[in-house]
């Protein structure tokens, strides 16, 4: 596949993709509106996350002009679809699969899918994909995205999976485009947590990105 629909300008502009992943799904919206207040303004929530079309749907109607949505753990074309029809603009994907990949070209939807190995990097790449998820990038770190670099410049990274304020400047040091961070940046507020120390968070994240 050779078209390739590229990353939306506020994960370029941001360089932070946050990971809104929750058991509950009660205070999914409080989350979403405190991230985007704070400026984070590309946001995921995971299609494991109860109610995650809803909430979506709704933000999209919510939230400012230029917010991008999109949901993650996506495995299949429908979930595509629903996405899609959602209002999402992209799908992030655990891993790589080429029916998730077709239909969100088709679709028009950035597609985000997840890889470890060199292989699977450059396979989620020739299907198209707008950055390829390093994922778990923990293992790793950013030495091991600065190695992957080294043979594949012209790929897009998006470290996830572990990766918190301490660390992200390190990964956008080693080449990533931007930092997928999920529980480091919520901490329990999808639990009904402390929104005020959400907010503390999310301006520690963003203080991090900016620095390199």
């Amino acid at each position: 596949m050779t078209s390739r629909i590229a990353p939306g300008p506020a994960l370029l502009d941001s360089r932070i993709l946050a990971v809104v992943r929750g058991t509950g799904g009660g205070h999914t919206a409080a989350v979403l509106d405190t991230l985007a207040e704070a400026g984070i303004r590309c946001l995921e929530v995971t299609m494991n996350t109860p109610g995650a079309l809803d909430d979506l749907r709704a933000a999209r109607k919510r939230l400012p002009e230029g917010t991008e949505l999109g949901a993650g753990t996506v495995l299949t074309a429908e979930q595509v679809d629903a996405v899609a029809d959602a209002g999402g603009t992209f799908v992030v994907a655990p891993d790589v699969r080429e029916a998730v990949a077709r239909r969100a070209h088709a679709r028009g939807l950035a597609y985000y899918p997840g890889a470890l190995t060199p292989t699977e990097v450059a396979a989620g790449w020739d299907l198209g994909a707008a950055a390829v998820k390093v994922f778990p990038a923990s293992l790793g770190g950013p030495g091991y995205l600065r190695e992957l670099r080294a043979p594949f410049r012209k790929i897009r990274l998006l470290p996830t999976g572990g990766v918190c304020a301490d660390s992200a400047a390190d990964y956008l040091r080693a080449g990533a485009i931007a930092v997928g961070v999920g529980g480091a940046l919520l901490g329990d507020a999808l639990d009904g947590g402390s929104l005020a120390e959400l907010r503390e968070r999310a301006d520690r994240l963003i203080a991090a990105v900016a620095a390199p």
